[in-house]
Order: C-alpha cells, then sequence, then structure tokens
C-alpha cells in the first residue's frame, strides 16, 4: 500500500514541480544561446534578463519543493482530501513514510535540476578555472582536499534544508491539535521545532568538543587560524548529528500523528 500512496503522492510533486524544472532548463539553454554571438549591447541585456530569469527558477524550485511537500502533507492528512486518505487501509506510519520518501526523492531530483540548470548557463573553461581556484584557495588553507570540501558542502546543505521540511511536518503535526489558529500554530511550532534542533545539534557539538580539543577550540576563539582537523571533525560530526536528528524527528511525527488527527 505505501507504493500506492507514494505514487499519487510523486505525481502530486511532478504536477506542481515539473513547470519550475522546465523553465528552469529553458532559461539556463536561453541564457547559454544568447552567450554565444558577439555581445551588443541589446544581447548583454536579454543575457541579464535570462540569467535573472534562471536565478529566480532556482530559487522558485527551492521554496516550491519545501512549501508543496507542506502543502501536500497538510491537504492529505489534515484538508478535504484526508477524508479519504483515513478511509485507506493503511497505518500512520505509511502515511507519514509516503510523505517522508517523495520529500526525499524530489528534493534530490531539484537540487540535481539546479546543478544541470547552472551548468548549462555558466559553465565555461574561465568560469570553472575561478571556481576551482577559489575553493582550491579555501581548501589548501584548510589543508584538506578539494573532494572533500565540496562532498562536505553539499551534504551538509542538503541536510539542513531537509531537517527544516521535516520541522514543518512536525509543525503541521502539532499545529492541527489545536482547536484554533491551525495554520499559525503549525507556523509556529515549526519554527521552534527548528530552532530546537538546530540548538540540540550545537549542544551536541560542544559535548563532542569536550573530547576533542580542536572541535572546542572553535567556541573559544574568534580567528580562524585553528586547528584545521576541527573543520574536517566538524563537518563530518554535524553531518551525522543532523542524520541522527532526521532520523529521530520522523520517529516523534510518526508517534504524533499516531495519536489521531483533527480533520477541519
Amino acid at each position: 500500500m505505501l507504493n500506492k500512496l507514494l505514487k499519487y503522492d510523486l505525481k502530486y510533486m511532478i504536477k506542481n514541480m515539473s513547470i519550475f524544472y522546465i523553465l528552469a532548463i529553458f532559461f539556463a539553454i536561453v541564457t547559454r544561446l544568447l552567450s554565444l554571438p558577439e555581445h551588443s549591447v541589446m544581447i548583454k541585456i536579454l543575457t541579464n534578463i535570462s540569467s535573472g530569469c534562471v536565478i529566480a527558477m532556482i530559487a522558485n524550485i527551492i521554496i516550491n519543493v519545501m512549501m508543496r511537500s507542506w502543502v501536500r502533507f497538510r491537504d492529505s492528512l489534515y484538508k478535504d482530501e484526508s477524508y479519504l486518505t483515513h478511509t485507506l487501509p493503511v497505518t500512520k506510519n505509511e502515511l507519514y513514510n509516503s510523505k517522508f520518501i517523495q520529500t526525499l526523492v524530489f528534493y534530490f531530483v531539484s537540487f540535481i535540476i539546479i546543478l544541470i540548470s547552472l551548468f548549462i548557463a555558466y559553465y565555461s573553461k574561465d568560469n570553472w578555472t575561478i571556481i576551482t581556484n577559489y575553493i582550491r584557495t579555501i581548501t589548501i588553507g584548510l589543508n584538506m582536499t578539494t573532494s572533500f570540501f565540496i562532498t562536505m558542502a553539499i551534504i551538509l546543505i542538503f541536510l539542513e534544508v531537509f531537517n527544516a521540511i521535516q520541522c514543518g511536518f512536525l509543525g503541521i503535526i502539532l499545529g492541527y491539535k489545536m482547536n484554533n489558529g491551525k495554520a499559525g500554530y503549525s507556523v509556529l511550532f515549526g519554527f521552534i521545532t527548528y530552532l530546537i534542533a538546530q540548538s540540540i545539534i550545537l549542544l551536541l557539538v560542544f559535548i563532542y568538543g569536550l573530547f576533542d580539543p580542536t572541535v572546542m577550540e572553535l567556541f573559544k576563539t574568534a580567528t580562524i587560524n585553528i586547528d584545521v582537523k576541527a573543520f574536517k571533525s566538524l563537518a563530518i560530526v554535524s553531518s551525522l548529528l543532523y542524520i541522527a536528528i532526521i532520523f529521530i524527528m520522523s520517529a516523534v511525527c510518526k508517534k504524533e500523528l499516531s495519536k489521531g488527527v483533527n480533520i477541519e
């Protein structure tokens, strides 16, 4: 039954997100084509407009994958659609797992579309050299490989945003337990949950720092001249903590959801 639930959730996201994916790729291609001919004033203006549209579409993808995930979660569990949802022979765990997987899939797809759009619109040998030289300057200063730096940066950004989306899920679950002002309470509880999650991660990093002096040094100094091992340790530990928080929060969401829902 989970497969069927997931199929409908994915169809909903495809319907709502595909337009942003198509427009992002379209404007990326237009930007690339406009950058090929000799640059007249008009071509430069059109290139800048198209480039601005690429950035706008990327921002829309990030915002909408979050908003649509929350809207889908709310509508299928608490709005009119929920009357059908809750008659299905599925558990609350399966309902939540479907939303969790759907969000993970489309967040990953969105991430790939963004990278493809940026590559199409802006890739050139000169631009790539500038980027790699800039990253190499940072990584040499931190005494770490470029691949490690890029990989950890991508992982942390991915986990950070996905954690924020799931905080929104818990906020909705808690908010819709209220009798009035459910939408407002959902936003409030989601924001509070996010702050708590971030505080827990910071606290656990601090506790880890009690056993790793290089990490503890980050809490003691305002300078950037710190043992490079601290940055490596911090990136790895933070990633593991985010993964742990995501799965713990998932369990909390399922537990709260299993207590029942108040359908509007």
